[in-house]
């Protein structure tokens, strides 16, 4: 199948694939695997209400992994004329004679491959119209324009963006694996400046889908965006307190990305996570959930099987707040003596839930009470071992369940495994980023850093 922006055919593809594999064992490799990319796609961007970026790209690349007694090698190209996949499986098995030997190195065994595994829904055909794109940033430009700005109030459109794309892969190896996937993605964003005597503040809001039609509207996208700068005008910093924090779904993310990256694979074997061996521990609230789920049908994480062909599961990876799951791809998970979870190109799509009634946006305000609701993270990290966690962010001071004064200027600081165990409420008010999905997150007893 060829579309508006995959220049290769599914067979092309395979051929390059197989013939990258066939030079790669005649070069002395006893195993390989391929992976070859074709796809593009379209953005409009205005800036200030004046086309900025009309761009249209593409691309092509074959990956190839060698492996021998132990050794790997890789390297890419992104050329699929003979010549070219010759000279990519010279380099990547001058490599692999160079590596150092791993007993745990190679190809997933061969019972983990997902050769049945139906894929989910992961494609639309998506426009390859700019004129219409165009003409859809200006909708949003105007919409912006309209809005009802807050009295005294100038608002500045800083970027109207729109994107999309589409992919077809296929995926081969020496021990008989081959499959191809397609995929689709759109996106659309905006970010504006909002300015009031003598101050400034800029936010921004985006979507993105597999489908056009699961993107969020212009509407909720200008007002988050309005909103969230004109809410940041006048903001003041408070003073240093131990108190409830309520994460915004968009700043609950960084948990998730925190227990991610502590129940990894590599992380776990390395011993450099604040989760390490923490498989079948309590670990956070008892009412705490967290779901992988690699068959969502239209997740912008979906898949059939993960870059080594191994399916995923869907799974709890935090159950009552228990750790259940690790992501491992095959060579982490020799080196732990356990079984590859197919999460070699990453998680899936996540879940963070409650089984504890939360309620909307509104709900959790009031169980925050009075403290701090964060709306930004500007900057700061989380120690992966030590599960140290400490950001500069910004938001509202909250009293009695209403929003009083925005906050900017703070730390806010905690522990992870504490943070974990502390969280009080997940929100109903669920949104979704990338692979992540969660509502707002109210936290107990966290130290918020302003003025002495």
């Amino acid at each position: 199948m060829l579309s508006a922006y995959i220049s290769d055919s599914e067979a092309d593809l395979r051929a390059a694939s197989q013939q990258a594999v066939e030079l790669a064992l005649r070069a002395g490799a006893k195993d390989a695997s391929a992976s070859a990319f074709s796809g593009g796609g379209l953005q409009i961007g205005l800036r200030d209400g004046r086309l900025e970026t009309a761009m249209r790209s593409g691309h092509r690349s074959l990956n190839l992994t060698v492996f021998q007694e132990g050794r790997v090698g890789a390297a890419s190209t992104t050329t699929l004329d003979p010549e070219a996949i010759q000279r990519l499986v010279q380099e990547a098995v001058s490599i692999m004679r160079w590596a150092q030997p791993d007993a745990d190195n190679g190809l997933a065994d061969a019972m983990d491959l997902a050769h049945d595994v139906p894929h989910p829904p992961q494609y639309e055909p998506v426009s390859d119209d700019a004129a219409a794109m165009a003409e859809e940033a200006q909708n949003m430009q105007r919409a912006l324009h309209a809005v009802e700005k807050p009295a005294g109030t100038e608002l500045r459109t800083s970027e109207v963006g729109l994107s999309c794309s589409e992919t077809l892969s296929v995926m081969l190896t020496s021990s008989g694996f081959c499959r191809a996937s397609l995929g689709s993605s759109q996106a659309r964003w905006c970010s504006v400046t909002a300015m009031r005597d003598g101050a400034m503040a800029r936010d921004y809001a985006q979507s993105m889908a597999r489908r056009r039609s699961d993107l969020r509207g212009t509407d909720w996208l200008v007002d988050r965006a309005v909103q969230g700068a004109a809410g940041q005008l006048g903001a003041r910093t408070v003073p240093s307190v131990t108190g409830l924090v309520l994460f915004s779904p968009r700043t609950a993310q960084a948990l998730i990305e925190d227990v991610v990256g502590a129940l990894m694979g590599a992380a776990q074997y390395r011993r450099a996570s604040f989760l390490a061996g923490a498989l079948g521990d309590l670990v956070a609230a008892d009412h705490i959930d967290l779901i992988e789920d690699p068959f969502e049908p239209w997740g912008l994480a979906s898949g059939a099987y993960d870059g080594e062909g191994v399916a995923g599961s869907r799974r709890p990876i935090l159950d009552a707040g228990v750790v259940k799951g690790y992501f491992l791809n095959s060579l982490n998970a020799r080196r732990l003596g356990m079984r590859t979870t197919g999460n070699a190109s990453g998680p899936y799509n996540l879940t963070l839930s409650s089984r504890r009634p939360g309620g909307d946006g509104l709900a959790m305000r009031r169980h925050l009470g009075t403290g701090l609701l964060v709306t930004a993270i500007t900057g700061g990290r989380t120690d992966p071992a030590t599960g140290h966690w400490s950001r500069a962010v910004e938001g509202y001071w909250i009293e009695d369940g209403v929003q009083q004064f925005p906050v900017a200027g703070i730390t806010l600081s905690g522990d992870m495994r504490t943070m974990l165990r502390e969280i009080i409420h997940v929100g109903d008010d669920v949104e979704r980023f990338g692979a992540f999905r969660t509502g707002s997150v109210l936290v107990d007893a966290m130290h918020i850093g302003g003025r002495a």
